[in-house]
């Protein structure tokens, strides 16, 4: 098959060229061949991407993990809220419990009769709770 001349030019750089075919020559062809099959590549690749960031079950774990990620941090806050409280009332309870525990090793038997009067009143308190939840009575008009 004869090129006609009239559609033929030659390019130092780029070899022959045939404006017909808009090809230079068939190692050309194959050369564009293969930038297809790797544009389609990336095409498919960019394609199941964004089908993955967009379909339901990916949607729902992004959800899911904003959530659990917002809950262990409220959580992780109140818990160093928490013991920051705790360590300020250690702090400031300091002397008072150390002259506590002076005055109940200078006094054990005061400080065991109030024991037993506290446990006393705590175990009746109980009971009287307990009697209250079973029976119902109602109130006197």
């Amino acid at each position: 098959m004869a090129q006609d001349p009239s559609k033929v030019i030659r390019n130092p750089r780029e070899g022959i060229y045939d404006r017909s075919t808009g090809l230079s020559s068939p190692s050309d062809t194959e050369q564009l061949r293969r930038q297809i099959a790797d544009t389609r590549a990336g095409m498919t690749d960019t394609i199941d991407a964004i089908h993955d960031r967009v379909s339901p079950r990916s949607l729902l774990n992004r959800a899911k993990a904003t959530v659990k990620e917002s809950t262990i941090g409220r959580v992780k806050n109140l818990a160093e809220t928490a013991g920051n409280t705790a360590g300020h009332l250690v702090a400031r309870t300091a002397k008072t419990r150390a002259r506590v525990m002076r005055i109940t090793r200078e006094n054990p038997v005061p400080a065991v009769v109030v024991s037993i009067a506290a446990i006393w009143l705590l175990v009746r308190a109980r009971r009287h709770s307990r009697r209250r939840g079973y029976l119902y009575e109602e109130p006197a008009f």
